[in-house]
């Protein structure tokens, strides 16, 4: 809150010529900044002319800071959402399909309404889509998911909370792509990582505790309440998000063919999209299998392997925000080939490991391989965003991910009952083989182009 931007704070300047000018900038629109560089350093006191670019730079540091609470707190509801959900629904007896189930559909909304609530962002904003789906969320941990008695109602609660996550992640999302550009390449990872932190660890801990310490009911009224609380912070630093059209945008249905469309006619937005699923399933695969590994294969306690887990989160969490600097430098392609690499070592130690070793270092492989493949991914999406709109490529960004995930834990599941738990690896190996091969025939072509 300490960096929250005041309520008469104004979107910054970048921000609002970005909006009416979706081109990219031209070279002349930084040359206030780059004369301000390259001038002789003077003791002189600075000039009224530089007074309004230090503010405004104040100005988009708090509300960056700002916007990274925010994710924080929106990965730290889903977190802890993970945790107490499916223990909620094991102390309601229910069966293992009814658990399966519970879980599944977290993902529905997102592969429901992400490309619908990308096309109502041009039209009513992604403020207000904000401001429901946090209200939507509320009520269902404080109205619904503290009155359930049965797995059946459980599962229902699930849904509804399951459609109300897209309201939250898209609007966020897309701010965040439609803000890169201002920022840079090398805080391309900020958002994510934010979101992860608050996801895999602050909220897998502090949902433990409360359940420990409170038990089900309680715990689910108090994430009830930081999702109010939620919605106060997500309302003022959306502010100044741009607004939407209203009755000039686009109608739905044109909107959204018009998003599959795109999809068809450009190969790059299909080729990012799929780079990001393929990312996902990998993770949701290692995610839900990998701890069963350590403790059958190799008699790891449970702690042991969850540090697995915890592992790869970190790497991937501190590539996130590292990776941007370090690989500055490094042009998309590269990044991605590099990424390729390291997934697909990941893969292949994992695909018959003989001692716990090799899971630790698949671990390692996997965080820091998704890590650089992200920051490539969101920099390239901001690219498209930059060229089509906000509307047009938020959706798309949002969506691949979690499909990925839905595909990675349900294929990987049938996998694993047929042909063991270490199938999936094998297929991700192969998967990650011909991601390699056609990266680098496409190395080839951009160096025979230069």
């Amino acid at each position: 809150l300490f960096f929250m931007p005041r309520a008469n704070t104004a979107p910054p300047a970048d921000r609002e010529v970005f909006e009416d000018n979706p081109a990219p900038h031209s070279p002349g629109a930084f040359a206030p900044a780059v004369n301000a560089v390259a001038a002789p350093v003077s003791t002189s006191p600075p000039s009224p002319a530089s007074a309004p670019a230090s503010a405004d730079h104040q100005s988009h540091d708090r509300y960056l800071a700002a916007f990274m609470s925010l994710s924080v707190l929106v990965g730290t509801a889903n977190g802890i959402s993970r945790v107490c959900l499916p223990l909620f629904a094991a102390s309601l007896h229910a069966a293992a399909w009814q658990i399966g189930i519970a879980g599944g559909l977290q993902y529905a909304g997102i592969r429901l309404l992400s490309i619908p609530l990308a096309a109502l962002i041009d039209r009513h904003g992604s403020r207000p889509l904000f401001r429901i789906g946090a209200t939507a969320a509320a009520a269902v941990f404080l109205l619904g998911l503290t009155q359930v008695r049965a797995p059946w109602q459980l599962i229902g609660c699930v849904f509804l909370l399951g459609l109300s996550i897209p309201f939250r992640i898209v609007p966020t999302q897309t701010e965040f792509l439609h803000l890169l550009p201002s920022l840079g390449p090398m805080k391309a990872g900020w958002n994510r990582g934010s979101h992860t932190l608050g996801m895999f660890f602050i909220g897998p801990t502090l949902g433990a505790f409360l359940i420990v310490a409170l038990g089900f009911a309680p715990t689910f009224a108090v994430v009830g309440a930081g999702l109010l609380l939620t919605l106060l912070i997500g309302s003022r630093v959306l502010k100044s998000a741009p607004p939407g059209r209203g009755g000039d945008a686009t109608p739905l249905r044109v909107r959204m063919r018009e998003q599959f469309a795109l999809m068809s006619q450009r190969p790059e937005l299909r080729r990012t999209m799929l780079i990001d699923f393929c990312g996902q399933m990998a993770l949701a695969y290692f995610s839900v299998f990998i701890v069963l590994v350590g403790m059958r294969s190799f008699g790891m306690s449970t702690q042991q392997a969850a540090g697995l887990i915890t592992l790869q989160g970190a790497l991937f969490v501190s590539t996130l925000f590292a990776g941007g600097v370090v690989l500055a430098r490094v042009d998309e392609e590269r990044r991605y080939m590099l990424a390729f690499v390291l997934l697909l070592a990941h893969a292949a130690l994992l695909s018959a490991p003989p001692s716990p070793a090799w899971l630790w270092a698949g671990a390692l492989c996997l965080g820091l391989g998704l890590g650089v493949q992200h920051l490539t991914s969101v920099n390239r999406f901001g690219t498209l965003m930059r060229e089509l709109g906000r509307g047009k490529v938020g959706g798309m960004s949002s969506l691949a991910g979690p499909a990925g995930g839905l595909t990675g834990a349900t294929l990987g599941g049938a996998l694993s009952q047929h042909f063991g738990m270490m199938a999936g690896f094998r297929v991700l190996a192969a998967v990650y083989v011909l991601q390699c091969l056609l990266q680098r025939r496409r190395l080839w072509v951009v160096r025979a182009a230069a």
